[in-house]
């Protein structure tokens, strides 16, 4: 594989979170922050890089007979070097991005410079079966979603959740927020939103409860008919 090249930004402990600042025009001419992130582990990356470290690597994954670890890239490429969405992450970003669309199709906002390099790159060592844009209409915080069959992936149900792993790419936003403020958020949502769903429930069951009898009465006539009894028939 040719060595790819190697975009910008300062190393992390574990994981590289890439943050630029722009300035971006409103309507009204004045000016808002726009926070681009992305999210790479730093010891992958480097295999993306450097040719001789990625044939070490796949040296040790074949020698050791490390078949999980063919999973997290395709034949002949480098290995997925962003973060992998656990189900906690998923629920977060699902809460807070409800709008689903594949990049192709996204139209909201442009997408930045630095997410477009990362998805050409990840077209290009085929990382993903596709990728997506989550977002949200009223307050859009965008964020890149990368998405990998796993062993339980059924062609005969693509769209199953369980069968797509899901990779973190990257987000921008107006407002910097770390990942725990964001599950906070999350959480936040999801508990208003629930408390109205079933404050909504209970409401209408207590609109059955209060009609049962009306129910009952549709369903088996308001008065029963009077039936013979067996003596009144003669046996």
């Amino acid at each position: 594989m040719a060595a790819i090249k190697k975009p910008g930004g300062e190393p992390g402990s574990k994981w590289k979170f890439k943050q630029q600042n722009k300035v971006m025009k409103n309507l009204n001419n004045s000016s808002m922050k726009t926070v681009v992130e992305t999210f790479i582990m730093e010891e992958t990356q480097e295999l993306l890089h450097d040719n001789e470290k990625l044939d070490q690597w796949n040296s040790y994954v074949e020698e050791l007979g490390l078949q999980g670890q063919t999973k997290v890239k395709a034949v002949g490429k480098a290995p997925i070097p962003y973060l992998f969405m656990n189900t906690a992450m998923v629920n977060v970003f699902s809460v807070l991005c409800p709008m689903k669309v594949r990049v192709e199709a996204y139209d909201k906002t442009p997408i930045p410079v630095e997410i477009l390099s990362l998805v050409a790159m990840s077209k290009k060592e085929e990382h993903f079966s596709k990728v997506e844009i989550w977002y949200n209409e009223s307050d859009p915080d965008p964020v890149c979603i990368g998405f990998r069959q796993n062993a339980q992936f059924d062609r005969n149900y693509p769209t199953w959740e369980r069968g797509l792993d899901k990779y973190l790419i990257g987000r921008w936003a107006d407002v910097k927020m770390s990942l725990d403020a964001l599950t906070q958020k999350a959480k936040g949502l999801f508990i208003a939103q629930k408390s109205d769903q079933y404050n909504n429930e209970l409401r209408s069951a207590q609109r059955k409860l209060e009609d049962l009898e009306s129910e009952a009465n549709r369903a088996f006539g308001h008065v029963l008919p009077n039936t013979p009894s067996i003596s009144e028939l003669g046996f």
